[in-house]
C-alpha cells in the first residue's frame, strides 16, 4: 500500500532515519510541512513510524529539559 502523508519538517528526518532514505519520497509541501511517500510492506512499517514519533518526542522533551 502506497502511503502519502503531511508532515511538519521537523519530524521529517526522524521518519527517514526509521523506515530508510531509499525507501521514503520527500517533498515540500509548504513552509511549515513537507509530503512523505513510501510504501507499506508489512505491519513492521507501521512500527518503524510509531518508533520515529517516540524518537522526537523524546528528543523534543530532553531539549526542554535541558534548557
Amino acid at each position: 500500500m502506497n502511503v502519502e502523508l503531511f508532515i511538519s519538517k521537523d519530524r521529517v528526518s526522524y521518519i527517514v532515519k526509521e523506515i530508510g532514505a531509499d525507501r521514503v519520497t520527500v517533498s515540500e509541501h509548504n513552509e511549515d510541512q513537507d509530503m512523505i511517500k513510501f510504501e507499506l510492506n508489512s505491519q513492521l512499517d507501521v512500527l518503524y513510524m510509531f518508533h520515529a514519533g517516540v524518537r522526537y518526542g523524546s528528543d523534543s522533551m530532553a531539549k526542554a529539559l535541558t534548557k
